[in-house]
């Protein structure tokens, strides 16, 4: 379900090796998100991993920063009723705070994606959405392949 003010709504799905995340566009006209393959978009996406799902004790998961050598504002159009796949899988990306959760490699793990894009001069020429999207939480058993290496 999309949230209240939403036009978008995130979603989970874990896949063994891989975890996708899908942006569905709830709107009536097409909205349009930054691709993480640039600086706009890279640090869009994150995940909040828990051993409860209904816990508020979550180790929150972020790119960790990479350098681009070269650099557009490159965005996705995601039409009506349409949605965006962005697979991960262990290393891609490397996350930020991956080292504090190794002690819950064996345990079954909840996680949600969150999309935040703030607003920015480029986000306004390029009518990209600006906001906060969560995904509900969704199981991951382990031994968490798309997570861990």
């Amino acid at each position: 379900m999309p949230e209240a003010s939403s036009p978008l709504a995130l979603d989970v799905a874990v896949r063994g090796a891989a975890l996708d995340i899908l942006t569905i566009n709830h709107s009536r006209q097409p909205m349009r998100v930054w691709d993480r393959s640039n600086s706009w978009g890279w640090e869009t996406l994150a995940l909040e991993l828990g051993v409860s799902r209904r816990s508020e004790d979550c180790y929150p998961l972020t790119g960790k920063p990479i350098a681009f050598t070269r650099n557009g504002p490159g965005f996705t159009e995601i039409p009506p009723g349409g949605m965006q796949r962005v697979t991960v899988s262990a290393g891609n990306p490397e996350w930020n705070g991956i080292e504090r959760i190794e002690h819950l490699r064996s345990q079954t793990l909840w996680v949600r994606a969150c999309l935040r894009i703030r607003p920015s001069p480029e986000a306004e020429t390029y009518g990209i959405f600006v906001g906060e999207v969560s995904s509900p939480r969704r199981e991951s058993q382990p031994p968490h392949r798309w997570l861990f290496t």
